[in-house]
């Protein structure tokens, strides 16, 4: 993975005057890419937005997991990015608009318990996208594995990037 493709991608955003995208290990262990974002205005654009975005125009293991809005880059004292100045993300996802709905079907308790003990989340709300939450690619192929032997049937990755919620997957 090349960070500085994924900066310049993310600078050709609306809204978007810089960005660092670095490599970072989660409380799990996990490694996960993080995009550091300064807005050009007052309003900085939202992840989700970002996140489409970048899905249009690069691959998916390339989208950062994580993003952080910030009002402007920490610097060392010679006026480069100071990497290791940048914050930890206290979230990776934000919620969507149906995310905290319960699971309605025995087939959508199974999902949303999958999503959860993959991501290491107490819980997940049916309409809470698995990518905002912190999933990524490596991360939905477990999903992907762990729904074959749920339910015993095929689905692919691409259906996970394309139904990313437990509502949408359970219409599969």
């Amino acid at each position: 993975i090349e960070p500085g493709e994924i900066e310049a991608a993310l600078v050709e955003c609306d809204g978007v005057r810089e960005s660092v995208v670095i490599v970072r290990e989660d409380p799990r262990g996990e490694k996960l890419l993080v995009a550091y974002v300064v807005g050009d205005s007052a309003e900085p654009p939202r992840a989700g937005v970002l996140r489409a975005a970048l899905r249009e125009r690069l691959p998916d293991y390339m989208v950062p997991s994580a993003y952080v809005m910030l009002d402007e880059l920490p610097l060392t004292p010679n006026g480069k990015v100071d990497r290791r100045a940048l914050p930890t993300p206290e979230h990776t996802g934000e919620q969507t608009g149906d995310g905290s709905r319960a699971p309605r079907t025995p087939t959508e308790e199974m999902l949303a318990e999958i999503f959860a003990d993959v991501l290491h989340v107490a819980s997940v709300g049916v309409g809470e996208n698995f990518f905002e939450l912190g999933g990524h690619s490596l991360l939905a192929t477990r999903v992907v594995s762990r729904v074959r032997t749920a339910f015993g049937v095929e689905v692919a990755l691409r259906t996970l990037f394309e139904r990313p919620t437990v509502a949408g997957l359970s219409e599969e």
